[in-house]
């Protein structure tokens, strides 16, 4: 995976320069509603549609080592124009997390990488260490719809740490 993140550094690069430019604030929440907790289990029977669409996260990979400015590149065949913060009658819809940080970014934070592939840059600085990063689908109530989470666990280097 990390040869990946070499070979398409050029690429991340300019997405991320771009998500830069291009993204509003984010719509950040810390712990919004207590389903920041990674721990926590919702149960959502009545928010959670019959069939959801799947999520994949792409990039980063378990276990690689990534700099100070989180970014994840996930996969959906969603309409994320109706799943995402902004469209006037959000339902089911996107969250991204990083720890403890739920995000529910907007169409417009969220750069096309492709047919059906995303990248959302955190505006948030992450602390050196473990940090777990999530995509997943919540419920018109907010809360994680648990059976749509996917998560990788990346090691965010110290600043100015040589990286690899």
């Amino acid at each position: 995976m990390r040869t990946y993140f070499k070979r398409h550094a050029a690429t991340v690069a300019a997405c991320t320069i771009a998500a830069t430019l291009l993204a509003p604030a984010a719509f950040a929440q810390h712990e919004h509603m207590n389903h920041g907790d990674a721990g926590a289990v919702h149960h959502h029977a009545a928010s959670a549609p019959a069939v959801l669409a799947p999520l994949k996260i792409l990039m980063p990979g378990n276990g690689d080592i990534v700099g100070g400015r989180l970014a994840i590149v996930f996969e959906t065949p969603a309409d994320l124009g109706k799943s995402t913060m902004g469209h006037h009658a959000v339902g089911v819809h996107l969250h991204v997390e990083a720890g403890d940080t739920v995000l529910m970014p907007s169409q417009e934070q969220l750069v096309r990488l492709g047919a059906n592939r995303y990248l959302f840059l955190f505006d948030l600085p992450a602390q050196p260490g473990n940090t777990e990063l999530r995509v997943s689908w919540a419920g018109t109530d907010h809360k994680t719809i648990q059976s749509s989470v996917q998560k990788v666990t990346v090691t965010v280097a110290p600043e100015g740490a040589a990286s690899e």
